[in-house]
């Protein structure tokens, strides 16, 4: 993370009293917690984490975790939860959205990206050139295989995916199904619209997300998709 030109490690520590003590005096706008193994002294740490200073948001590490562990930890004070079998772009991009929303940043608009392993170099574009044009806008990567549970845990504004909505029919979130092969149909719906298109350009996602940035700020319905 040290290398980002964007981030600065301001402290590292090997214990929860340092840990503590580091973030009672402030300077920090995120923090990154590895718990090896999650059990109730993870979900301590966390807590007292949490308590040195509320303000600082706390992006836990662990192993695979099910729902009713991340609940917990959710509970006792973590911000985001990821497993340590995600990659480090997702890392990264959690660690810069917290630290956007500690300092006031940002929209608050939440966008999720997936696609299949075999195009995974595309999904990464995207990301990337969403993050350089819409700063603003919290962006997330995801696998295929952890979309469904990826949405029900950070509740994005918008999914972007190869894939329709199979995991959320109808639920919250607008969904743009932006094909990966030019020929495949895509598909943006917004509040119950659908909007379909052929072989949409980046200047066609990114007018996807001002929309659903406006309707966010409005207080309108997103999903029904």
């Amino acid at each position: 993370m040290g290398r980002e030109p964007d981030l600065e490690v301001v402290a590292q520590t090997d214990s929860v009293a340092e840990g503590r003590r580091r973030m009672a005096e402030g300077g920090i706008d995120a923090a990154v917690v590895d718990v090896p193994l999650f059990d109730e002294y993870g979900v301590a740490l966390v807590q007292e984490l949490h308590d040195a200073d509320p303000s600082i948001p706390v992006l836990v590490l662990s192993h695979a975790l099910d729902r009713e562990d991340r609940e917990k930890l959710l509970e006792a004070g973590a911000d985001e939860v990821l497993s340590k079998e995600v990659g480090f772009e997702e890392i990264l991009a959690a660690v810069r959205g917290l630290g956007r929303e500690a300092r006031g940043e940002g929209s608050g608009v939440r966008v999720l990206i997936s696609y299949e392993e075999s195009h995974l170099a595309y999904r990464d574009a995207l990301v990337a050139a969403v993050r350089a044009l819409r700063p603003q806008v919290a962006v997330t990567a995801v696998g295929l295989p952890t979309l469904g549970s990826e949405v029900g845990r950070s509740n994005p504004h918008l999914v972007v995916s190869s894939r329709p909505n199979t995991v959320d029919p109808g639920g919250r979130p607008a969904w743009y199904t932006l094909a990966a092969e030019p020929d495949d149909p895509s598909e943006l719906c917004v509040d119950g619209r659908r909007e379909a298109s052929e072989n949409p350009g980046l200047e066609d996602l990114l007018a996807a997300i001002d929309e659903v940035e406006e309707a966010v700020r409005a207080g309108r319905e997103l999903g029904g998709c």
